[in-house]
C-alpha cells in the first residue's frame, strides 16, 4: 500500500542542466517499495513481537517529510564544468546530506549520486536515516528545527570496471547486473568528477563492507580519481571510506593531513595520516589530489568546509529544487526505565553491592543489540547498570535514544526505538563493582571512545562482550592490547583495527568469536548468541568456576 502523500507547498525550481524533475508517482512507488508508512512487521517478526508486547512499549506517531533529489542524469552533464559526485548508500545522515544537496541545488551546481550497486527494485533510490545524527549535540545546535526529515537520492552512476579491468562508471540506465561491463565508461581525464563527497553517519561503513572491501569497484574509482588529482571532501566518518581504500598495510590517503571525528586520533595514526590542528582541514597530496575534511557537521565546521569546496552561499543563489512528500508513520517506542526491575539506570538481583555487569550504551545505539542485551540479562537475572559516556553538569540519570531503522524488512526491529536511562561513566559510584561488561554497536561507540571512566571499568572487568561496532570502544583498554584474545567486529569498521589484524577474525554476518573471556559479534543478529556465551561465562565466574 502507498503512504499518504502531500504535494510540496513551497515553490520549487529546476536550474537548467543540473536537477531533473521528479513526479509524485515515482516518489510514491519508491516509498511503497520500502513500505514507508505501512507499519508492517519485519519478515522475521519474532523479536519485533517480543518488543511490541513489552508492557511499556507505546506507538508514537511521526509526520516525516521525504525530500527527493535526483541530481543530473548522465546525458545532461556538461563535462567542461565541475561535476560533484555524492557517494551514497542507505542510512546516511539526513542533515548532512540534505543541507549539502540544498546548497548544491541552490547554486545551480552539477551533481550526481554514485553507489556500489543499483537498488533497481525501487527505481534506483537510497534514503537516509531520520533524526539519527552522527554528532547529535553539534548538529542540534546547528539547526534545532531539523527533525523528522528523510532525504532520498536517485542513483546516477554505479561503480564498475571496464572489460579491461580499468575503473569505470556505469550510468544507471545502462547498468545490467548480469553483464556488469556493459555500459561501463572508464574513468579518465575527460570523464572524471571534480569533487568526490563522502558524508558521515553509519553509511560510510556500509560502503566499506559492501563497495570498498576486497578491491571492489568503488575502491578502484576512488583510487583512479586520486591519481587524476581530483578533490575529495569528507565529513566525520565519511573520511573512513578513504582510509579503508588501499591495502591492509597502507591506506590510500596515507601522508594526508585530516580533521578526524572527535576521539579518533588513533585512526589517523595507524593509517599513516597527520591530525589537523583545526576542525576543518585542506591537505594536498603528491598526485595533486586535495582532501578537504571536517571533523563533524556543526556550527564551527560547515561554513568553512563549504567555503573550502567553493560552495559558499551567494546572493544569486536560486531555490532548492526538491519534491517534498509527507508520510504519516508509526514507531514503537520502549522506555527501558519503565521495564519491571529497573531503578534509574540499574536492574539488581540479589545483594546491591554484589558484582554487576556494565552495559555501555549511548545515543544512536543499534536497537536490536541494546534490547537483546537488556532482555537477556533480565531473563538470566544478572544485575546490570546502563552506562553512557562521561559528562559534566548533567543529572545522575541521562536518557539516550537508539537509532530507528526504517523500511528494511530484513531488520528484526524495524521502526522501533529504545529510550535508555544511563549513568554517565564519571558519575558511577566508586564502590560499585563490575565484573563484566557489554558494548552495543550502532554509532554509540564513537561517543565512548577514549573515555577514562569507561576504560577504567573495562580494565577492571574479568569478562568483555562487544558486538558490531562495539569492539571499537575497547580500543585503549586491556582487551585490545596485543596479547589479548582474538575478536570480530562489523567488517565495515575494520580500518580501526589495521594494526591488530593478526587478532581480527573476519566472519560471515551474524557470527561470533569467543577467546578466553573476550566475546564479540559482527552484526545485530550476532547479539543473541554472543550474549548467551558471555552470560554463561558470567555465571561461571560468579559461581567460583
Amino acid at each position: 500500500s502507498r503512504p499518504e502523500l502531500d504535494l510540496p507547498t513551497r515553490p520549487v525550481s529546476h536550474p537548467p542542466a543540473t536537477t531533473m524533475a521528479l513526479d509524485v508517482e515515482t516518489a510514491s512507488k519508491a516509498l511503497g517499495a520500502h513500505g514507508i508508512g505501512a507499519g508492517a512487521p519485519p519478515k522475521n517478526a519474532e523479536l519485533w513481537e517480543q518488543f511490541k508486547n513489552c508492557g511499556p512499549t507505546k506507538p508514537v506517531k511521526m509526520s516525516v517529510e521525504n525530500r527527493f533529489y535526483i541530481g543530473c542524469d548522465h546525458d545532461k552533464l556538461d563535462w567542461t564544468r565541475p561535476v560533484h559526485a555524492v557517494f551514497i548508500d542507505f542510512k546516511g545522515d539526513s542533515m548532512q546530506v540534505g543541507m549539502l544537496l540544498a546548497r548544491l541545488a541552490c547554486r545551480g551546481e552539477q551533481f550526481v549520486f554514485v553507489a556500489g550497486s543499483n537498488p533497481g527494485f525501487n527505481g534506483g533510490f537510497h534514503f537516509t536515516a531520520v533524526n539519527d545524527f552522527e554528532h547529535p549535540s553539534e548538529q542540534q545546535a546547528l539547526d534545532p528545527s531539523w527533525r523528522d526529515i528523510r532525504i532520498w537520492t536517485r542513483l546516477t552512476y554505479v561503480c564498475s570496471t571496464a572489460a579491461d579491468g580499468s575503473p569505470a562508471l556505469t550510468p544507471r540506465a545502462l547498468f545490467n547486473p548480469e553483464a556488469k561491463h556493459d555500459g561501463a565508461i572508464p574513468v579518465a581525464t575527460g570523464f572524471k568528477f571534480s569533487t568526490l563527497i563522502f558524508t558521515g553517519g553509519l553509511m560510510p561503513h556500509t560502503m566499506n563492507a559492501t563497495a570498498i572491501a576486497d578491491n571492489a569497484p568503488m575502491s578502484g574509482v576512488i583510487a583512479k580519481h586520486m591519481e587524476l588529482g581530483a578533490t575529495f571532501a569528507a565529513v566525520g566518518h565519511g573520511l573512513d571510506v578513504l582510509i579503508a581504500c588501499g591495502t591492509l598495510d597502507c591506506s590510500l590517503v596515507a601522508g594526508f593531513e585530516a580533521a578526524v571525528f572527535p576521539r579518533q586520533d588513533r585512526l589517523l595514526e595507524i593509517s599513516g595520516m597527520k591530525k589537523a590542528a583545526g576542525e576543518v582541514c585542506v591537505s594536498r597530496g603528491t598526485s595533486g589530489a586535495t582532501l578537504i575534511s571536517a571533523s563533524y557537521w556543526g556550527v564551527a565546521t560547515v561554513p568553512s568546509w563549504l567555503d573550502a569546496l567553493k560552495l559558499a552561499a551567494t546572493t544569486t543563489d536560486g531555490k532548492d529544487s526538491v519534491l517534498a512528500v509527507k508520510t504519516e508513520e508509526v514507531v514503537l517506542a520502549l522506555d527501558v526505565g519503565d521495564l519491571p526491575g529497573m531503578v534509574g539506570s540499574t536492574c539488581l538481583f540479589g545483594e546491591p553491592l554484589a558484582p554487576r555487569s556494565a552495559v555501555f550504551v549511548d545515543d544512536v545505539a543499534d536497537p536490536i543489540e541494546i534490547f537483546t542485551m537488556i532482555s537477556h540479562l533480565m531473563q538470566e537475572r544478572l544485575s546490570f547498570q546502563l552506562i553512557s559516556h562521561s559528562m559534566e553538569g548533567v543529572p545522575e540519570t541521562r536518557k539516550v535514544v537508539s537509532e530507528t531503522v526504517f523500511g528494511n524488512p530484513m531488520y528484526g526491529l524495524k521502526e522501533v526505538t529504545c529510550i535508555v536511562p544511563t549513568t554517565p561513566a564519571n558519575l558511577v559510584p566508586a564502590d560499585v563493582k563490575f565484573d563484566s561488561f557489554f558494548v552495543a554497536g550502532g554509532q554509540c561507540p564513537y561517543h565512548m571512545m577514549n573515555d577514562p571512566g569507561i576504560l577504567s571499568i573495562m580494565d577492571k572487568a574479568d569478562i568483555a562482550a562487544a558486538v558490531c561496532h562495539g569492539p571499537e570502544a575497547l580500543l585503549g583498554s586491556k582487551w585490545m592490547r596485543p596479547e589479548a584474545g582474538r575478536f570480530t567486529a562489523y567488517f565495515g569498521c575494520w580500518m580501526s583495527f589495521r594494526d591488530l589484524m593478526g587478532r581480527y577474525e573476519r566472519k560471515k554476518p551474524g557470527e561470533t568469536s569467543a577467546d578466553g573471556r573476550l566475546f564479540s559479534g559482527n552484526a545485530p543478529n550476532a547479539t543473541k548468541p554472543m550474549v548467551e556465551q558471555a552470560c554463561a561465562a558470567i555465571r561461571d565466574l560468579r559461581g567460583g568456576k
